[in-house]
């Protein structure tokens, strides 16, 4: 399919090794990429983790804290964290709701197996 409507999509609610409780993602396909637009509840806290796709945050929504490699920012609305393949991370939603839409290169395969796990064919 050419055109999306992130409403249409299905949303994975249910916490899981790749989605934290407090937080739900809606996820669209390309042949290497993949964009997820992940909403968290406020002060929502993910334990540092790694993959091995390289990860780009675009804050829709609210404010996050980001924690790449060694630094940490908060980032707002229009403002985007680049995260390497294999680089340690984690996010922090502080006292407020948030949106970032994740764009991932090349396709995640624990999010891949989710998927196939809410609609299998």
């Amino acid at each position: 399919m050419t055109f999306h409507a992130w409403h249409a999509v299905p949303r994975d609610l249910v916490p899981n090794a790749s989605l934290p409780a407090g937080m739900s993602r809606r996820s669209i396909m390309g042949a290497d990429a993949m964009f997820c637009l992940h909403e968290a509840f406020p002060n929502l806290a993910c334990a540092p983790h790694r993959h091995d796709a390289e990860q780009f945050s675009i804050v829709l929504t609210g404010r996050m804290r980001f924690v790449i490699g060694d630094e940490a920012r908060v980032l707002g609305p229009g403002e985007v964290a680049h995260i390497p393949g294999g680089v340690p991370h984690s996010i922090e939603s502080l006292d407020e709701y948030v949106q970032v839409l994740d764009v991932f290169v090349p396709k995640r395969p624990d999010i891949l197996a989710r998927l196939r796990e809410l609609s299998p064919e």
